[in-house]
This record gives structure tokens, sequence and C-alpha cells, in this order.
């Protein structure tokens, strides 16, 4: 493993939300931005197809993924300018 591998850090939760070319993110990654523990997110995915009120999970092949702009919304945050 190179420094730049050991170096990379994981995004936060409000560079995941301010970032205007993310489409889309990871159950856990929404975890992570929602503040609820990943089995949580995965149980109410499991149970109603969405991780909370207009917040729906997308099943794109064996992937699970969340639109930020849904996030945002229901957030309240606003919509980044790029």
């Amino acid at each position: 493993m190179n420094e730049q591998e050991k170096q990379k850090v994981k995004p936060s939760a409000s560079e995941l939300l301010a970032d205007p070319t993310r489409v889309t993110v990871s159950v856990s990654q929404a975890s992570m931005i929602l503040g609820i523990a990943k089995s949580t997110a995965h149980s109410a995915y499991k149970q109603t197809g969405f991780l909370m009120a207009g917040v729906p999970v997308l099943r794109i092949g064996k992937r699970c993924v969340v639109s930020v702009s849904h996030l945002r919304s229901a957030l309240g945050y606003p919509e980044p300018i790029s």
C-alpha cells in the first residue's frame, strides 16, 4: 500500500451533500449522513423501501443507492451551486 492509499480519507457527510457532481450515495453513506446505524438503515430499506419519508432506496443490479437530491430535500439542505 502506497502513501496516497494510506492517506485516502472518506468524505464527511457535509462534503457528500455539498458535492454538486455526486448523484447517489450508498445506503451506508446515507446512514452516516442521517446519523443512524448502518443496520438501522438497511432494516428500514428492507421493510419499507425507504430510509425515511421522501428518501427512497434505488436498487441498481446488486447495488442499493440513495439519491443525494432526495436526501438534501428531506434534510432541508440546499442544492449546491456548481
